[in-house]
């Protein structure tokens, strides 16, 4: 039983480290596109600024979704400085809000096109 929790847990560790070198290729990706820095990218891109400019881009209703989702990732944002010191259940938390956070700007992203 042993050998196949750690065989599960290996697997899942493989898992992660694909998806945090997904990540780590997407921030090479935008900053190559944007040609600065990553952490500059995100700050134009949710200054005041172009976040008054999108309100008039998008319908008000995602609009107003979207300002949810920017509150939540303001509060999550402490959490994802060191994640592994979460509680197992912070971490599934987090996890769910990301993935909701993510959901958003990507019908923000579609809304503009």
């Amino acid at each position: 039983m042993a050998g196949e929790a750690e065989e599960t847990t290996l697997k899942l560790i493989a898992e992660m480290m694909r998806s945090y070198s997904q990540i780590l290729k997407a921030v090479a990706e935008i900053e190559e596109a944007g040609r600065q820095p990553f952490d500059e990218i995100l700050k134009k891109l949710f200054s005041p600024e172009k976040l008054a400019e999108m309100r008039n881009r998008v319908p008000p209703n995602l609009y107003a979704i979207f300002a949810v989702a920017l509150f939540k990732l303001t509060s999550a944002a402490p959490k994802l400085q060191n994640p592994l010191a979460l509680s197992t259940e912070e971490k599934k938390k987090l996890s769910n809000e990301i993935l909701e956070i993510a959901e958003v700007i990507a019908k923000i992203a579609a809304s503009k096109q």
